[in-house]
């Protein structure tokens, strides 16, 4: 028996080049005061600090099983920006839900002691736990979730947005709400709703990466190992020829789970046979080119690791990121910017910060990484910065904040995107949208 059509069946042309979708009526599946886009760091600040604020009824939707983003399914593994730069100790200078999330990580086992990077330190995270934390967070302050659910359209009215379109198995439908956060950590949301967005310095994003960790490691031994010895070791493997490795400047930290390394290493190019200058985190077609080359590049890097650093010959890799590591896709244009100079100046905002942060500029943006510390200071996230400056009941929070390429390089790591979530979640409810 023939299927019945739907009533909103796409129709194909008559040259077979294009596809008419026929308009259809969708369903709104909630209503709420607050709508989040995406469950990451951000996303999961954003859903506390508006529960805190007063919301009653908030609904974050995100793409995975799972809140983590980045530090999770990206296994970024660590969460950078929490301490002092130039002290010589592992002093925390957030004071914020980031301490928060760190000591209740800490407490049950899903977090390591801090681990000296650079002048500064950050802590190593175990995904499961990160995982667990997430859900505990959501259940305990009866936030409504809708997990592997993607984020589609946007219905505006003026300069505000009314309702989000989303889809997943259930199929296609609406949520209205009073406010939205943009945690999506590429604007997503606000690109559908018409604000402007910046990507990059000329055009250029910081280089891709796939995080792997590697298990059975003889951690005492490979702890001997420092960071200058592990780049001039694998320039010693690059320089053999036996070995395609494109990143020098690589990271190792030991896992709080025992034997275990997190391993940031690789760095994704364009193909050779290419004139682009970067990967994008916005194209769908380098997106691919990234997971299945990632992969490949794990394996020559755990190769490498076996055969030239002490304590990993009998090691392996036993996890990959769920998707590609992306550092930077959109920024807002947004009503206040975080310039670059604000960083190096280690300038404070006052009662108008959401954030405290000495992490350096890291910047993957060129063949190598270049890194720019804060010495005994720090600087401060303007609450501007996060309010796009085209609409009226939109934040973010997150790495797709308003600020200048070296900013961002700083701005963007993990306890701060803690930070600017709860705070925009605060903010959004304190608008009364």
């Amino acid at each position: 028996m023939a299927r019945t059509p739907l009533p909103y069946q796409p129709v194909l042309s008559k040259t077979g080049k294009t596809i008419c979708e026929l308009p259809r009526t969708l369903s709104v599946w909630a209503e709420a005061d607050i709508c989040i886009i995406g469950g990451g760091a951000a996303g999961i600040g954003a859903a506390v600090g508006a529960a805190r604020s007063g919301a009653k009824k908030i609904l974050l939707i995100e793409r995975y099983g799972f809140g983590g983003g980045a530090a999770v399914a990206g296994m970024s593994g660590t969460i950078c920006g929490l301490y002092s730069s130039g002290t010589g100790k592992p002093e925390i200078i957030t004071t914020g839900f980031s301490r928060e999330f760190h000591e209740r990580l800490f407490a049950r086992g899903g977090v390591a002691e801090p681990w000296a990077f650079g002048k500064t330190y950050l802590a190593v995270h175990e995904p499961l736990a990160w995982k667990e934390l997430a859900d505990d967070y959501l259940l305990d302050h009866k936030i409504g979730v809708l997990y592997h659910t993607l984020f589609v359209d946007v219905v505006m009215r003026d300069r505000q947005v009314t309702h989000v379109i989303l889809e997943n198995k259930n199929g296609r439908g609406a949520v209205a709400a009073k406010a939205f956060i943009d945690a999506s950590g590429d604007a997503d949301l606000v690109h559908r709703a018409g604000g402007p967005s910046s990507a990059g310095i000329y055009g250029v994003t910081q280089a891709p990466t796939l995080i792997f960790r590697m298990m059975n490691v003889d951690v005492p031994l490979a702890m001997k190992t420092g960071p200058e010895e592990l780049e001039l070791k694998v320039k010693e493997a690059i320089a053999s020829g036996n070995y395609q490795l494109p990143r020098t400047h690589c990271y190792l930290f030991p896992s709080p789970r025992f034997g275990e390394y997190s391993c940031n290493m690789t760095r994704l190019n364009p193909p050779s046979n290419t004139e682009k200058k970067c990967l994008s985190g916005l194209d769908t077609d380098d997106l691919t080119y990234c997971e299945f080359e990632g992969r490949k590049i794990v394996r020559e890097y755990e190769r490498f690791l076996k055969d030239y650093i002490p304590g990993f010959s009998n090691a392996f890799v036993n996890d990959v990121g769920t998707q590609i590591g992306i550092r930077q896709t959109r920024s807002i244009v947004g009503r206040g910017i975080l310039k670059n100079s604000d960083v190096l100046q280690a300038r404070k905002f006052g009662d108008q910060a959401v954030s405290r942060s000495a992490w350096p500029i890291e910047d993957h943006t060129s063949g190598e990484v270049r890194i720019v510390y804060l010495d005994n200071d720090f600087y401060e996230i303007p609450q501007e910065s996060l309010i796009p400056k085209t609409l009226d009941n939109v934040w973010v929070a997150g790495r797709c904040l308003s600020a200048e390429h070296e900013a961002l390089a700083s701005a963007r790591v993990t306890a701060q995107c803690l930070e600017m979530g709860y705070a925009a979640g605060a903010m959004a409810v304190a608008s009364g949208s």
